[in-house]
């Protein structure tokens, strides 16, 4: 396959890694809005990736937009929305097949599908980690029960080794970039299949996981689109986010205190937000230093029947930052899953027109393609087995 990677930052580097050392790919184009930036990924490609092993596929780092598109089959973005909404309309417009991280703005989700599928197009996304993995993992356990009940994600990268302030480092965006995962908002559920909504960070729960340690959970939203599929219509759906204990507590402390409001006070005669304020100040102690690493974890149960009985069944996601090429776990569960993906695509393994979402278009075979692709680079995977009695919630 010829493929076409737009985004070289960190999550792109790990797609890139994969995309290159995959045995199908004859020529990988790298393109970023930084020149520079596609050329060193393109140098570390071949020199192999921290390996030694260089890999077989030809890699190059485009000139242009329209010089990717001319020369690949398919195309995988590791962007940002905004320049993801402006290259797939120039490669739904060239007839190339997309793959993509982002998750699309709410606003825009009415009319993604008719923009795409008006203009003929096949785009696949968002396939990364979360949303992604998540989504595709749901419906690997909701199928091989009878009925689903209830189902809980818990997905979070986190440092290995927490520290002050907050037990969180921040391992993506640059020196000017301040934000962080503390904005009050609304979380989305699923009660019986209808949309239902929780305050962020709240419902608090500690989950032990072997090598990690115990972590808390708090609610924090889910793809709007996951109770499209007709194994779960009718569940009870929560998605938490996983951090070191302690961090629902100081955000949520922070927010009663006011700092965390949007709207702007008069401070001596300037207007100041002070969430702004908060990030500012924090950003630099929690950035990520040359010895920080992450890991992630991803868990999902669901609760429901099976041959008559109550059951529940379990898969879990575990990954550990690489030190051999350098690439974080959030990045790797990320862009090989985009990899992955962009495989299918390229196989006319998924087809049809429209945007396509992978929880829905990908059959129990093709979403295992992408987790033993997973697995063969080292991310730990424990596919679907039942829970003990023990071990299942009260409901």
């Amino acid at each position: 396959m010829k493929v076409a990677l737009l985004g070289c930052g960190q999550m792109g580097r790990a797609a890139a890694y994969a995309l290159a050392t995959d045995p199908g790919t004859e020529e990988l184009l790298l393109l970023d809005r930084d020149p520079g930036q596609a050329a060193a990924l393109r140098d570390w490609l071949q020199e192999g990736g921290g390996t030694g092993n260089r890999p077989a596929a030809t890699v190059r780092a485009a000139t242009g937009l329209d010089a990717a598109l001319t020369g690949c089959g398919v195309v995988a973005m590791a962007m940002p929305w905004a320049p993801t909404a402006e290259a797939l309309h120039a490669a739904v417009v060239a007839g190339r097949p997309v793959a993509a991280i982002t998750r699309p703005p709410t606003a825009e989700l009415p009319s993604l599908d008719t923009r795409i599928r008006s203009a003929g197009g096949t785009v696949l996304l968002p396939v990364g980690l979360e949303p992604g993995l998540t989504e595709l993992l749901a419906v690997h356990l909701a199928q091989r029960l009878d009925r689903v009940h209830s189902l809980e994600i818990y997905c979070g990268g986190i440092p290995t080794k927490p520290r002050e302030p907050l037990g969180y480092t921040a391992f993506f965006g640059g020196e000017n970039d301040h934000h962080l995962p503390i904005a009050q908002r609304e979380a989305l559920a699923l009660d019986r299949g209808r949309p239902v909504h929780h305050p962020r960070f709240s419902g608090v729960v500690t989950r032990d996981y072997a090598g990690v340690g115990r972590l808390e959970a708090y609610h924090d939203g889910m793809a709007p689109w996951l109770g499209e599929h007709p194994a779960l219509r009718d569940a009870d759906c929560t998605q938490k986010t996983l951090r070191w204990p302690g961090f629902a507590r100081v955000v949520t402390e922070l927010a009663r205190l006011g700092l965390l409001a949007d709207e702007g006070v008069d401070v001596d005669g300037s207007r100041v937000v002070p969430r702004r304020l908060v990030e500012r100040v924090l950003s630099p102690q929690v950035r990520a230093g040359a010895d920080d690493r992450d890991a992630v974890v991803l868990e999902l149960t669901a609760h429901g029947e099976l041959d008559g009985r109550p059951a529940s069944l379990r898969t879990t996601v575990l990954d550990i930052a690489d030190e051999t090429t350098g690439l974080s776990a959030m990045a790797r569960t990320t862009g090989f899953t985009l990899a992955a993906a962009t495989r299918l695509l390229a196989e006319r393994a998924v087809t049809g027109t429209g945007w396509i979402k992978p929880h829905l278009a990908l059959s129990q075979e093709l979403t295992e393609r992408v987790m033993h692709s997973l697995t063969g680079r080292g991310v730990t995977w424990l596919p679907a087995h039942e829970v003990a009695e023990a071990e299942r919630p009260h409901l």
